[in-house]
């Protein structure tokens, strides 16, 4: 399948996950000694990247890119922040701002999902 739809499903995937760790830490905004959690996608990307990357060298002057790779999949960790005397660490104002922020991403990955689609879509039908 097209590298780039496999990309974006991945980063869907940890979008997805990142809405339910969020959600997760909302439901324990008043847990004592509750720890928020939090997913890494794309560092985990730009490290798979600048590490494994390889551009297409149609000449030997061109510049040589990387090497090639596998595209990561998301991580979920236990942040590092306590906030409150009851060792709580959710920031209510944080999560939501987290939230808005990975719902846009969501909504515009699937907005890129759909054009690469009807891209393909339109290279087996043929321009008429």
């Amino acid at each position: 399948m097209n590298q780039i739809i496999g990309i974006m499903s991945r980063a869907m995937d940890a979008s997805s996950l990142r809405q339910k760790a969020i959600s997760n830490n909302i439901a324990n905004v008043d847990t004592p000694n509750y720890k928020p959690v939090e997913v890494s996608f794309e560092k985990l990307l730009q490290q798979e990247i600048d590490s494994n990357f390889t551009g297409n060298r149609t000449n030997g002057k061109h510049i040589a890119i990387g090497k090639s790779g596998e595209v990561p999949s998301p991580e979920s960790a236990k942040a590092n922040i306590v906030m409150k005397n009851s060792e709580n660490g959710v920031d209510l104002d944080n999560e939501m701002a987290e939230m808005s922020k990975n719902a846009l991403w969501y909504q515009s990955l699937t907005y890129g999902i759909n054009e690469e689609f009807n891209l393909l879509k339109m290279s087996i039908r043929g321009s008429r």
